[in-house]
């Protein structure tokens, strides 16, 4: 049972983009919300405002880090150092998207390591949540930061799938890097995964290697990020040449880059989480976030 000294203790803040997300949290836990107000200075640099007192609380900034990522960061490490200023207990992000971890080598001679540096500019933070972070090489969050720990959306998204399709359906996972969600959803949804195979030669130039899908008409394919969607699409032409009726792509971040979505749509119904809101987010994200803050109030 959550007494009134624990409920009060945090405080979620929430940028305008996870207004929604952040409301239903604190409602869940119980908490306090405030808005993290954004305006631009003349000269194009940020100023921020906390509309509620942070002293003495467990500060919890819920930020999708995307569609302008670079001034993303900005804003949330600014977010995170007024309330450090403030006299906040603690403060903990959490990220329902996180950019730059696609890189996670050097692929090429010099180039760079983006999801090794790119987090330790997060270092006013006590405690990083990223929800489903895109960790391929990287196995686990603690490679590439003490303080990060990763939550999955993979219980909500099965959860929505069991209500939502009653056909006999097997799960798509378009390449071996989406095996992560696809496979642990078809899993909790005691169905048949087929992985696919990606050949990529450069950021836009993909190909999906033909692989027999087992004739089943009804198709779910998943992956964890949808940006130019050229991945989907060529899991889908493979899916359609096999004779494959009902075909439906969910996403859990839907960055939807270059007209991705007309493109999907051409060929399957498109449903997202509201990881990054928009127009096809049918999926709450939001207990997930909720399971993982419940500790601080206990």
């Amino acid at each position: 049972m959550i007494n009134k000294k624990s409920k009060m203790s945090m405080l979620i803040a929430s940028f305008p983009e996870t207004e929604k997300i952040g409301k239903k949290v604190a409602k869940s836990l119980r908490a306090k919300h405030t808005n993290i107000f954004v305006e631009d200075f003349p000269d194009s640099e940020f100023h921020l405002k906390l509309n509620k007192n942070p002293k003495n609380k467990i500060v919890i900034i819920i930020n999708s880090i995307t569609k302008d990522p670079d001034e993303k960061i900005i804003e949330t490490i600014l977010a995170a150092s007024i309330a450090k200023d403030y006299g906040a207990k603690k403060v903990v992000l959490v990220a329902t998207y996180f950019p730059y971890l696609r890189q996670d080598k050097h692929f090429l001679k010099y180039d760079s390591l983006s999801s090794k540096h790119i987090i330790k500019l997060f270092k006013e933070f006590d405690e990083i949540y990223l929800l489903d972070p895109h960790l391929h090489r990287i196995k686990s969050p603690k490679e590439i930061y003490w303080k990060v720990k990763s939550i999955s959306a993979n219980k909500q998204i099965g959860s929505f799938i069991a209500k939502k399709f009653k056909d006999d359906f097997i799960i798509v996972g378009p390449d071996e890097e989406s095996a992560q969600w696809s496979s642990e959803i078809a899993r909790i949804l005691g169905k048949k995964v087929v992985i696919l195979k990606k050949v990529r030669k450069s950021p836009r130039n993909i190909k999906i290697k033909k692989q027999e899908l087992g004739g089943i008409k009804n198709i779910i394919i998943i992956d964890d990020i949808i940006s130019t969607g050229k991945t989907l699409v060529g899991s889908l032409k493979i899916a359609k040449e096999q004779g494959a009726k009902n075909l439906v792509c969910i996403g859990i971040h839907a960055i939807l880059s270059e007209g991705a979505d007309k493109k999907i749509k051409k060929y399957a119904k498109l449903i997202t989480t509201n990881s990054i809101p928009n127009r096809y987010s049918q999926i709450d994200i939001s207990p997930s976030i909720v399971d993982a803050l419940k500790k601080y109030n206990s």
